[in-house]
């Protein structure tokens, strides 16, 4: 269980500080620290590495008893490089060349730098990772790699990215390897091309969606690429050290920011696969992220991770400040709330950003644990505490896993492309619809996995699955989905499935592709005009809100579940021995626009009709004031319960018969009281409860 603090993102701390520092860093109870390898800070001159500053920092951390994860920021390229090749400069989507400058949190390098598609600009990068790994790979203090920061790699651009020479000829050689030839593009995208040149990357949202979908789907694979030679270059070096990255949110999250197409730094699940662990930045005082937001992204990381450990990357240590605004102070309570939800969701290790408050740009005074929020001194003892209850329990932590999920959500990448082709970062439907079944989950606090078309191992471990905002869907993944429902699980679909194929074409109701599912759409129409859809399943009605529009359906061979006009817009159709439920409208989207009691009386209802084993429950809280996870480690079962301080709960536990002995790992209180946990948080609001 790792436990550790940023520390040096040069120039800062001054070196000064850092005797003192490391020292103060092990008596707060971190046992690691994490260090940014800037590439432009280190080699800025052609050839020649500057260690000696890193050197000194690991040797300290060394004499302290702390390990050292070395954080690669190769995206921060020297100044030289592109002096050297003025071509290799990355082009913005107006053909304009992007100017390289410092990035907005750091004062060494520069961003965005060369483009990662130039053989040149790689060719350095490599030379760069390579010694870096020769150098550092048999420092004892070494303990793991964090290869790419936030898979960042357009920071600072004044338009859309990358459009550069050998970004375009990279596009053209994905191109062919997904279609053949030329013939092969034209044929897919229904166009007509005389050479190479006439096959542009979409360029600007609002246009004809096929070549901007192209464009993005490239970038998302091009990421997962980048970050394989980024691994391969380290571990050809150093073959004994674990090497990680992490995103800065999770990809569900991710439907485009300002100058950043969506996904455009990856697809976790594709990344993580490629990795020894995987993590994900948090900032919730800084965000304004509730304990379900966090849990969110906690959720969505753990399951990109699939097997691999999972981290709490970057999570908030001090008061944020952004320019000369000051936001909310970070108490040792929450902190150590924040903490212990990732652990009990599985996490396996935890960076704080950062130890001293930042002394640069628009981040200055802000984020240090050891910072002038006025909670400093209580961070550290309550980071000291957790400390010496993971040393104390280090076996225990280690081999415990969260229970396996039985309902899931699906991502669906290509419907994040499809919206950004028309709405650029104005769009936010399918995020929202996305994160809105998320939501439901963790308001019912029913354990959940979110799936991705290219992973779907766990399927078959899923009784429950929805389809949100289901626009595009991968033949191969409908497929897939379809022989779960026929062996016995239970899909719920929203409206419009398969609306467009793989290259973003709309198909109309009668020529889509859902005759695996049984589907036979009549086409879209307005929402009714109390935005409700009136609804009966298993003779339970329920009037649930609708977004967008809805969707009418053929309804034969199938059970009328709702009608608008006289026409269906929801049904239920067997399917072998299983179902599927499709609901003519956008749920999901609803709830996230308005937590709805409804939804969630629905959920509730599909869960039950699915057979989903409920492993706890603790009676009167909606996931936002209490959050719960269970899971076992060895013959331990454990109950993870996170809430306000002092405050007790009682759980209902299913079949939790005889309990021969009962822990609480913090300093509240557990008893079993008529087949019932009463468990009493600590005054961090966190209990850690296990029996056998």
């Amino acid at each position: 269980m790792l436990l550790g603090v940023q520390y040096y993102r040069p120039p800062s701390p001054d070196p000064s500080l850092w005797e003192q520092d490391i020292a103060d860093i092990a008596r707060a109870g971190f046992g690691t620290v994490q260090l940014w390898l800037i590439w432009g800070w280190v080699e800025t001159t052609p050839g020649e590495f500057e260690w000696g500053d890193y050197d000194r920092l690991l040797d300290l951390a060394h004499a302290n008893g702390l390990t050292v994860v070395i954080s690669t920021i190769a995206e921060m390229q020297p100044a030289w490089l592109l002096r050297r090749y003025p071509d290799a400069a990355m082009v913005d989507h107006l053909g304009r060349v992007t100017p390289s400058t410092t990035r907005v949190e750091a004062q060494s390098g520069v961003t965005p730098g060369g483009s990662i598609d130039d053989p040149r600009v790689l060719g350095h990068m490599r030379d760069f990772l390579d010694a870096a790994a020769r150098h550092f790979a048999g420092h004892p203090a070494l303990v793991a790699w964090d290869c790419w920061n936030e898979n960042r790699w357009a920071m600072e651009g004044d338009g859309y990215l990358d459009y550069s020479p050998a970004s375009i000829r990279a596009f053209h050689s994905w191109l062919r390897e997904r279609y053949g030839d030329l013939e092969g593009v034209a044929r897919a995208w229904r166009g007509r091309f005389a050479t190479w040149e006439d096959v542009q990357p979409g360029r600007k949202p609002g246009l004809p969606y096929t070549d901007l979908v192209a464009f993005q789907r490239f970038l998302t694979e091009r990421a997962a690429a980048h970050l394989r030679f980024r691994r391969d270059t380290i571990r050809a070096a150093d073959p004994a050290h674990p090497i990680s990255a992490h995103c800065g949110e999770p990809s569900v999250n991710s439907a485009g920011s300002l100058f950043e197409q969506p996904l455009s730094r990856g697809n976790d699940f594709a990344l993580a696969a490629e990795l020894d662990g995987y993590g994900c930045s948090s900032f919730p005082n800084l965000e304004g992220m509730s304990m379900l937001d966090l849990g969110l992204r906690i959720e969505a990381t753990r399951s990109a991770a699939g097997e691999r450990p999972f981290w709490l990357a970057e999570l908030q240590g001090g008061g944020g400040r952004l320019g000369h605004h000051v936001l909310p102070a970070v108490r040792a309570d929450e902190q150590q709330r924040w903490l212990w939800n990732g652990m009990g969701r599985g996490a396996k290790g935890t960076i704080v950003w950062q130890w001293r408050d930042e002394v640069l740009g628009r981040e200055s005074g802000g984020f240090g644990f050891s910072g002038d929020d006025g909670h400093a001194p209580a961070r550290a003892e309550a980071m000291a505490r957790t400390a010496s209850l993971i040393a104390a329990n280090e076996d225990f932590l280690d081999a415990y896993r969260p229970e396996a999920a039985q309902v899931g959500v699906l991502f669906l990448p290509d419907t994040y492309y499809l919206e950004w082709a028309q709405d650029g970062n104005d769009g936010r439907q399918v995020r929202e619809s996305m994160l809105g079944w998320m939501r439901a989950f963790e308001e019912l606090q029913l354990p959940y996995e979110v799936l991705d078309p290219d992973h779907l191992d766990r399927l078959d471990d899923l009784k429950l699955l929805v389809l949100p905002w289901p626009l595009s869907v991968p033949p191969a993944a409908l497929a897939a989905v379809a022989t779960w429902v026929e062996r016995g699980g239970l899909l719920l679909t929203e409206a419009d499935l398969a609306a467009f194929d793989e290259e973003a074409f709309y198909h109309p109701p009668g020529e889509r592709t859902t005759s695996a599912l049984g589907l036979r759409s009549l086409g879209r129409r307005e929402l009714p005009a109390s935005a409700t859809l009136s609804l009966e399943l298993d003779g339970v009605p329920f009037v649930l809100p609708a977004a967008s529009w809805l969707e009418q359906y053929d309804e034969t061979d199938a059970r009328v579940l709702a009608r608008d006009t006289g026409r269906p817009v929801a049904l239920e159709r067997s399917m072998g021995a299983g179902a599927v439920v499709s609901v003519g409208s956008f749920l999901g989207l609803a709830h996230s626009r308005a937590s709805s009691a409804e939804v969630l009386r629905f959920t509730e209802h599909l869960v039950e009709r699915a057979g989903v084993a409920v492993s706890a429950r603790v009676p009167g809280t909606d996931g936002t004031a209490v959050q719960w996870r269970r899971g076992t480690s060895g013959d331990w079962s454990v109950l993870f319960l996170i809430g306000a301080p002092h405050s007790e709960h009682f759980v209902d536990i299913p079949n939790l018969g005889e309990v021969v002995e009962i822990e609480e790992l913090m300093d509240g209180r557990a008893a079993v009281v008529r087949q019932r946990l009463v468990v009493g948080l600590s005054a961090w609001g966190v209990a850690v409860v296990r029996w056998r």
